[in-house]
């Protein structure tokens, strides 16, 4: 019987160690890339995205996707310095801060994950195209060594998910606002008065 469970405490270390080996050779990195185009201005854009709390309109990590999650903000929201947490059962806890913004080619930001475990980079940056706007979105980071070798192509195959939701979501709130911003001086303007007739000749 001892013999039995030396040969399985055996095995079972073999089998931790191949997996440590094996674990430290992963690549850790992973990068991800979408763009949408947009039928508006960067006027429209950037509001949506330099202001924190506006990613709750467009972006996939909201209430919906983590009913309990737990959400704090810096003073001011939005530019850079801006930060936002959040903590949840199903999002997790992390932090993301704007690192630079510019209304005409976009924001940047750093992030942490688990407490620090996960520091990444991420940006949404565009160009004119016409009338309308090429949105890019980039984020990439590297996972802890050993065990997050083996979980970069769940992490690429999330985040494409996620972006591919929110660069939808972005591009339909972005172009109401363009629509509602067309149509404002519409409704702002004052009607013409009407002709006064002249006074009749005695």
């Amino acid at each position: 019987m001892m013999r039995v469970l030396k040969i399985g405490g055996l095995g079972l270390g073999g089998l931790v160690a191949v997996f440590v080996v094996v674990g430290l050779f992963l690549p850790r990195q992973w990068h991800v890339e979408q763009t949408v185009v947009i039928n508006a201005g960067p006027e429209h854009i950037h509001p949506l995205v330099d202001d924190l709390k506006e990613w709750q309109s467009w972006a996939a990590w909201t209430k919906a996707m983590d009913p309990e999650v737990k959400y704090d903000y810096s003073a001011t929201a939005a530019g850079a310095g801006a930060w936002w947490s959040w903590s949840g059962p199903k999002m997790g806890r992390g932090k993301m801060t704007v690192t630079k913004s510019d209304p005409a080619t976009g924001v940047w930001v750093d992030e942490m994950i688990e407490a620090d475990e996960v520091n990444a980079k991420g940006s949404l940056t565009w160009t004119r195209e016409g009338d309308a706007t090429k949105v890019k979105w980039v984020d990439e980071g590297t996972l802890p060594p050993v065990i997050g070798g083996y979980f970069v192509g769940f992490i690429n195959n999330m985040l494409n998910e996620n972006f591919s939701t929110g660069l939808k979501n972005l591009k339909a709130v972005a172009e109401k606002r363009k629509a509602a911003a067309q149509a404002a001086p519409a409704e702002a303007a004052p009607a013409e008065a009407a002709p006064v007739a002249a006074p009749a000749t005695p």
